[in-house]
């Protein structure tokens, strides 16, 4: 045990040796001013707010969701099952590791956990200044290294890659035989644990330790994953509890202590799959304890006392901003306080003002009291995919197909649109309309450098977050493409996959058969052990014409947005639905349009040329900007009333979406017509989605 003096001498000595590290690094963050602008200038005194909290006494009365998630009971199919098999054997999901030495030079979870500064990880490109936030970044490969397993781990199985698989479940003994006796899963050495002061990344590094393990139980039932999850959130529950130290309670925190929050992830799956009220409790507390206090301004947009205010705008990190959502939502069905549904509310009209075109939300890095802009307000991955795992989580515990169809066309959009082509790299920060990418943000009024604007593997720069992030996309939401309930199943996303579940005793599989979102039909077939009664609910898009056909002789009705099966389903019986689509113009704001057919943006592309600047050991990795090389002012103009496009392919396209519109517009120049191709923005690397009146 070291006593008091001793570790006053033993942080005296880290601060020693850290200082002399940073003072061999040049000025220049490689994080951006803007980035240190932000973090260093919102670090607020403690101070106790639970005044305002005093509704947390009241009685607490759970509302419980109708339908639950089907966790990784849905493989993919189709292209779905292409896109993530190219990611995994030729892309960044399978690759990762290698490309980015600090996953496999560091072990964060086991033996290099960190006790002090002289555990000071591998950041590779990472540029340190002295900056007050850097001693946060103990947690960084935690983060990197936790959700890149995440992603894999869920590929390999999900694909059925029996070598990829090979390699999953190593990851996952090593993370089992990194469990300390008493439940410990975590970065953090003895004298650190459930002890820290200032910034640190002990609930987040959990989360995403903790993330991998459920997902792997849920796929392949090893019960060793769950109890160790079980174990681990004992123990932290008892020594960062109400009647432990409070982990919201610290001097000069960042972002990986409020990323902690996001442990309610966990909570929140424990109690799906074991109905443990426990996990509920903790879930409420730590949102609890979260709100209390202050922290730091920039990662508390979400807090209660920040939501009573409606009008005003978000201004942290989008990030934090986009997860917290799914805390206050659970907070708020773990207990129906009014006052935390209110909150919610306030905090969906806020998110109205930083949506965009492409389903995304604003906010590269920060949301900095910004209302969305195609042109000047770009948005990360990391936010994207945040948002998208939110709004599908506000979808089932409101049952509120909105939600559903907003995570959709984020996942279609917003999300495949910063994917290059092949799956080798993707996008930190990118814009809707993005005519450029040269490491450079092109604002309003000036031009600043902003590395994030590339297409890379890894990003290793700024972080690897996004990378590792990318690879959690497709797997979560097939994981919320189906929800099941007492009376039946509920189908809220579409594209093409498998269902395995059980209802009322027997196996059921639905086969979900689909080009979605290019084409309109989507067709099931419905396999049970025996003839069976159940309710089938299938998501009506707001998108489709109101004559959408049921093609197969079924008996429907239309309920909460949802077309309604209730019938005997025999062992083998097919339901094709049809949901017709028309191109549409959609006021984006009152002087500017975008064209979306179904649940797809569509963009128009421009050409371009790759400038490479960083390869890689492995061939066909690399950093690289895409300069236009025909942007030019647009010489048409379209009649934003009235489109009728014809379809056709585009050539040469190595998307999974090789649809292309042919717009009608009317030249400028001349008194005649011409045609304008349009692509998916999926499909698009440089690309106009905005046009003016």
């Amino acid at each position: 045990m070291i006593n008091s003096f001793q570790m006053r001498i033993h942080k005296l000595t880290l601060t020693i040796i850290i200082g002399a590290c940073f003072a061999c690094q040049p000025n220049e963050s490689s994080q951006g001013n803007t980035f240190l602008e932000q973090v260093d200038g919102n670090t607020l005194g403690i101070q106790d707010d639970s005044l305002n909290l005093l509704f947390f006494n009241n009685p607490a009365k759970a509302q419980i969701s109708k339908y639950s998630p089907v966790y990784s009971s849905v493989t993919p199919t189709g292209w779905m099952k292409d896109l993530m098999m190219e990611d995994l054997n030729q892309g960044v999901v399978g690759y990762l590791d290698q490309l980015f030495p600090g996953i496999n030079n560091d072990d964060p979870f086991y033996t290099k956990r960190r006790g002090g500064f002289e555990d000071m990880p591998d950041m590779g490109d990472l540029i340190l200044t002295g900056a007050a936030w850097e001693k946060s970044i103990f947690w960084w490969n935690a983060e990197t290294t936790g959700n890149w397993w995440d992603g894999f781990v869920r590929h390999a199985y999900l694909c059925g890659d029996t070598l990829m698989q090979n390699k999953a479940k190593a990851i996952i003994e090593h993370l089992l035989e990194a469990q300390e006796e008493d439940g410990y899963i975590g970065i953090y050495k003895p004298n650190l644990r459930y002890q820290h002061e200032g910034a640190n990344g002990e609930l987040w590094a959990q989360t995403t330790a903790c993330r991998t393990l459920l997902g792997y139980y849920t796929l392949t039932k090893d019960k060793r994953a769950l109890e160790a999850v079980e174990k681990a959130m004992a123990l932290t529950m008892e020594k960062y509890g109400p009647t432990g130290n409070n982990p919201f309670y610290l001097k000069d925190s960042f972002g990986g202590v409020t990323h902690g929050l996001m442990l309610t992830d966990v909570l929140e799956q424990l109690y799906q799959l074991t109905n443990n009220k426990a996990y509920q409790d903790y879930a409420v507390y730590l949102y609890y304890s979260f709100c209390r206090y202050p922290l730091n301004d920039a990662f508390n947009d979400l807090r209660y006392s920040k939501l009573v205010d409606r009008d005003s705008l978000f201004t942290g990190h989008a990030v934090h901003v986009y997860e917290h959502f799914r805390s206050l939502a659970l907070a708020y069905q773990y207990t129906t306080y009014s006052e935390l549904k209110a909150a919610l509310d306030n905090g969906l009209s806020k998110l109205d003002v930083a949506m965009l075109p492409s389903g995304a939300g604003q906010g590269n890095e920060w949301l900095a009291g910004a209302v969305a802009d195609p042109n000047f307000t770009a948005a990360e991955y990391c936010s994207m995919l945040e948002l998208r795992n939110s709004l599908s989580m506000l979808g089932r515990t409101l049952d509120d197909v909105e939600f559903y169809e907003a995570a959709e066309k984020l996942t279609f959009n917003g999300m495949l649109g910063s994917r290059f082509p092949g799956g080798q790299s993707i996008c930190y920060g990118k814009l809707d309309n993005c005519t450029v990418l040269d490491g450079k943000h092109h604002g309003q009024e000036d031009v600043t450098d902003d590395i994030r604007y590339k297409y890379s593997p890894t990003h290793s720069e700024p972080a690897v977050c996004c990378v590792p992030n990318y690879g959690r996309s497709m797997p979560y939401y097939l994981e919320e493409m189906w929800t099941q309930g007492a009376d039946g199943l509920s189908l809220n996303m579409f594209g093409p996959s498998i269902l395995n579940t059980s209802f009322d005793g027997q196996s059921i599989q639905i086969h979900q058969i689909t080009n979605y979102p290019i084409g309109d039909t989507i067709k099931l077939i419905v396999q049970a052990e025996t003839s069976n009664p159940m309710q089938l609910r299938v998501r009506i898009p707001t998108w489709a014409s109101q004559d959408f056909e049921v093609l197969s002789a079924q008996q429907t009705t239309v309920e909460n947005g949802y077309l309604l099966f209730n019938k005997l389903w025999n062992p083998m019986e097919e339901v094709i639905l049809v949901f017709p689509s028309e191109a549409n113009w959609v006021s984006f704001d009152a002087a500017s349009y975008y064209l979306q057919k179904g649940p797809l943006v569509y963009a128009k592309p421009i050409d371009f040329e790759q400038d490479v600047i960083k390869t890689y050991d492995i061939d066909g990795f690399k950093d690289f900007f895409c300069l236009p090389t025909n942007l030019e002012d647009p010489s048409f103009k379209f009649d934003f009333e009235v489109v009728n496009p014809s379809i056709s392919t585009v050539p040469n396209d190595k998307s999974f979406f090789n649809t292309a519109l042919l717009v009608p517009a009317q030249g400028l120049d001349q008194e005649i017509d011409t045609n304008i191709l349009f692509v998916p923005m999926a499909g698009t690397v440089l690309r106009q989605i905005t046009f003016d009146e």
